[in-house]
């Protein structure tokens, strides 16, 4: 098992109703985001859970860098779709397309997730170790805001503790980078699960 750490953006706003798409557009918009992933030199297709083909499955894209128009082709243009798009470029944040139940709809809505936002995968045993290290509860799910992680990844007592630590480095510096993200307004949360 893996715990994933990402950044969420807590803002309760009404998002936009889940569109339906049909597996060939998915495979549209995935040949489309390798593509400009290349181009790119990131990553625009982000596996939460699960692969496609896989009896359910969520991934993210990262579509704030590519015009709606060019999206939107992926899906004939689909009003519902294209709702969901424009809402994710004027936020800032991806959108996840999920199937969750064999022989479901394949759903595509408005991720809780910044664009740009970088994530950690650990195993548990090395998630809780993380947990320790900041002071932080040892939960499988949680939760605390960013003002929060800023303040433990700056405490002398906890950095010290987790410099300590080798395999940690990574994990500092990429929470280090997530913290360092500001919203236009609110506030950013580090979310586990």
């Amino acid at each position: 098992m893996t715990i994933t750490f990402r950044v969420e953006d807590g803002r309760s706003i009404l998002p936009p109703s889940p569109a339906v798409i049909t597996p060939d557009q998915l495979a549209s918009l995935r040949d489309l985001l390798a593509e400009q992933s290349l181009r790119l030199g990131f990553a625009m297709l982000l596996p939460v859970h699960g692969l496609t083909g896989d009896p359910w499955f969520e991934l993210d894209a990262r579509v704030c860098h590519l015009s709606l128009a060019v999206v939107s082709k992926c899906f004939d243009h689909a009003p519902s779709v294209i709702a969901i798009l424009d809402e994710a470029q004027f936020l800032g944040r991806r959108v996840r397309v999920a199937q969750t139940e064999r022989a479901g709809d394949i759903t595509m809505r408005l991720s809780l997730n910044p664009d740009a936002a970088p994530e950690i995968a650990l195993a548990n045993a090395q998630a809780l170790a993380l947990l320790d290290g900041l002071g932080i509860d040892r939960q499988v799910a949680g939760m605390v805001t960013m003002t929060e992680l800023r303040q433990r990844l700056t405490t002398p007592r906890i950095r010290r503790r987790l410099d300590a630590e080798p395999q940690m480095v990574n994990c500092v510096e990429t929470l280090t980078t997530m913290a360092a993200l500001k919203p236009t307004e609110g506030e950013y949360l580090l979310a586990w699960i």
